[in-house]
């Protein structure tokens, strides 16, 4: 359809939030994520402020907060972030905790929290996965038993919902490890996420739309500007994670080749000692030669 080159999905999300004109486009992205679980398609009804968090870390920054609509008026939170680092979880554990909480008023109870979908976009291929796209919900199950308990609870508004309707769930997108291959019009998405391109042959019905607003060539002169400066601070943060994780693994190379080398020095002098030993040295001279204490000096001898 296009080999136009588009600006990269988590900044078009960003982008497209601006207009309302192009709410279906990112209605469509989420709505395809949840009918492939088994919910249904939603309409975007609020925007949250993402990233103006009480914390100043900006690694904790989700991409888009939203409040969601499906056809049952049903109402959700959607949190969409973006991760280079195994630790995502965490970060997508601390984001979805802290939005429940900044969801509620204070004069409100419990019961107006809102079930919260969370779209991770991972841009490394994380090992422990083999599949680009992956889904997670927390079900209750009787101890030693298979099935899950459909735990039915009632508000105190005589509403009846189910718990896995208020527990938070989590959509892992592992953009590198996408194969290529459409069988569904999930899958014209997370092409778009991997190679910022539409593909020929698009089934998805906002395809045509979504080559028409994120191509480059389409962007003002400010836009772009905003647009690179968004992408050099994105590979800044990437490269200050991956950079600081590198360190890290070199640190501890260093220290695990220098702990090696003083347990081959302390095996070397052993080894020494128990050859004078066998010669019925001094104790003393061989401690003096080795560097080993007497009492080691000893203890060999009681062994010889």
């Amino acid at each position: 359809m296009s080999d136009t080159e588009l600006i990269s999905f988590d900044y078009a999300i960003k982008y497209l939030l601006k207009h309302k004109s192009d709410y279906d486009i990112v209605e469509d992205f989420i709505s395809s994520l949840l009918k492939a679980c088994g919910h249904g398609a939603v309409k975007i009804r609020a925007l949250l402020e993402s990233e103006s968090n009480k914390e100043r870390d900006a690694l904790k920054k989700s991409i888009a907060d939203l409040v969601v609509e499906d056809e049952q008026h049903n109402k959700y939170i959607v949190e969409i972030d973006r991760a280079y680092t195994n630790l995502f979880m965490y970060k997508a554990c601390f984001n979805s905790s802290r939005l429940i909480v900044d969801s509620i008023s204070g004069n409100e109870d419990y019961s107006t929290i809102k079930k919260i979908f969370h779209i991770n976009l991972l841009y490394f291929p994380f090992d422990k996965m083999q599949k680009p796209l992956y889904h997670g919900q927390t079900v209750f199950r009787e101890i030693d038993q298979e099935h899950p308990l459909e735990l039915h609870l009632e508000d105190m508004g005589g509403r009846m919902f189910d718990a896995h309707n208020i527990l938070p769930e989590y959509f892992v997108i592992s953009v590198p490890l996408f194969n290529d291959v459409i069988k569904e019009e999930l899958d014209d998405w997370l092409y778009v996420l991997k190679y910022s391109k539409v593909r020929e042959g698009a089934t998805s019905p906002y395809m045509k739309k979504v080559a028409e607003r994120l191509s480059i060539l389409t962007l003002s002169s400010k836009e772009l500007a905003a647009y690179y400066k968004y992408r050099n601070s994105s590979l800044k943060e990437r490269d200050y994670i991956v950079s600081g994780i590198e360190k890290g693994l070199k640190e501890g190379q260093e220290k695990f080749r220098e702990e090696g080398r003083v347990e081959g020095r302390v095996e070397e002098r052993t080894e020494i000692a128990i050859n004078m030993l066998k010669e019925k040295l001094d104790h003393k001279l061989i401690s003096q030669v080795t560097g080993l204490p007497i009492e080691q000096i000893t203890k060999l001898a009681n062994k010889q």
